[in-house]
């Protein structure tokens, strides 16, 4: 009867949890892509990579809000267990609070290794998934921001700009075209009277008649070639959107080996050539890190916090004061857990003592309920 008991209040807990975190992340999820939409309307890339992307952002908003929902989801359920007199059932059967602080504890531990695998590998995965769309994009949309009197920069090394537009030809009038690559004094500008865009195998060419190509080195001398016929390939060209991935996206396994190498004098090889380890930053590796291997371990603190509304009962008059102390304490323990992570240093001992903060506090909590357990 009590196995019965205890399953059903972990369910409720977990379908409870399930249900907010599900809306919580669609709403936010919902925004967040909302404002991808300029990948569309300012990069040039197409529907297929923007709703790829924001599909693939959907982890990394469900873990930032795991904490904060298993403690609403926690704290709700006890709250309506005491209202509907449920938590009496479980005294009358014999079951110590003791007993029930033990099971809600071994809930958060399993919750917390789920909430480890996301933010150390289901996160991190997803958004270089998502980033590599945008890296193998050929900016499909290129053609749509093309705008008369208008300068286009939307894609790297390369300004465009025409005087007049036919879309329904596709003509274009009068162009004007510069490539030069970032922090090089070499740029090549080009003149061209007509101009066409065709896409040919799912690449942007534009075919300029009539023009002239202006060509200046290094030595600031010029050379200028004219032409009547000029195929010019845009798809050697990527978007100015960020390609790099972020710290976010870094896998887990790599940062690790980063840090020993930093840290420790270790020689470990990098999984992929895209990420560069640097002594420098060892101070956002060392958060990152933090983000995804010290914040789970606050879940069972926060659960037994939740379950600390379990020593008052509702016939007291001081209960609505005392279940709004405790959220707020569940609240401040997990603002304080996200702000520690920003004020992490590089120092190896403070580092590893972020990692017993959870525990000991997790020690005194318990403490504190025995103390007031024995009270009651």
């Amino acid at each position: 009867m009590k196995k019965l008991i205890f399953r059903k209040l972990l369910k409720d807990i977990l379908v409870n949890f399930i249900i907010i975190s599900i809306s919580l992340t669609l709403i936010v999820w919902v925004i967040q892509a909302v404002n991808f939409l300029d990948f569309i309307s300012e990069d040039g890339h197409g529907f297929k990579v923007y709703f790829s992307y924001t599909l693939l952002i959907f982890p990394k908003v469900f873990t930032k809000l795991f904490i904060v929902v298993f403690f609403i989801s926690i704290f709700y359920i006890i709250l309506k267990y005491e209202n509907k007199n449920e938590l009496i059932l479980f005294w009358t059967l014999g079951i110590s609070k003791i007993e029930f602080i033990k099971n809600v504890t071994k809930f958060s531990l399993l919750m917390m290794v789920v909430m480890l695998v996301f933010t150390s590998y289901i996160t991190p995965s997803s958004g270089d998934t998502a980033r590599s769309f945008i890296r193998n994009s050929n900016i499909d949309f290129f053609p749509s921001l093309i705008k008369e009197k208008k300068f286009l920069d939307a894609v790297n090394d390369l300004t465009f700009y025409i005087n007049e537009q036919n879309r329904e030809e596709g003509l274009m009038k009068n162009i004007f075209l510069k490539e030069q690559k970032k922090g090089s004094k070499k740029f090549k500008i080009i003149f061209a009277k007509e101009g066409q865009l065709i896409n040919r195998n799912g690449k942007n060419f534009l075919i300029l008649k009539d023009g002239e190509i202006f060509n200046n080195n290094s030595n600031g001398d010029f050379t200028n070639i004219n032409f009547e016929n000029f195929e010019f390939n845009l798809s050697n060209y990527t978007t100015k959107t960020t390609t790099a991935p972020k710290i976010q996206e870094i896998n887990t396994l790599n940062m690790l080996k980063c840090f020993l190498n930093n840290n420790y004098k270790k020689n470990y090889k990098m999984l992929k050539d895209q990420f560069i380890c640097k002594a420098d930053s060892n101070e956002i590796i060392i958060q990152e890190l933090l983000k995804r291997l010290y914040l789970p371990l606050f879940l069972p603190l926060i659960g037994i916090i939740g379950s600390l509304l379990i020593l008052q009962s509702k016939v007291k008059k001081n209960f609505n004061k005392y279940k709004f102390f405790i959220f707020l304490i569940g609240f401040f323990i997990i603002f304080t857990s996200e702000m520690s992570v920003k004020y992490a240093n590089t120092n190896i001992n403070v580092l590893y003592s972020f990692f017993l903060i959870p525990i000991f506090l997790f020690i005194i909590t318990f403490s504190i309920f025995l103390k007031k357990q024995n009270n009651i």
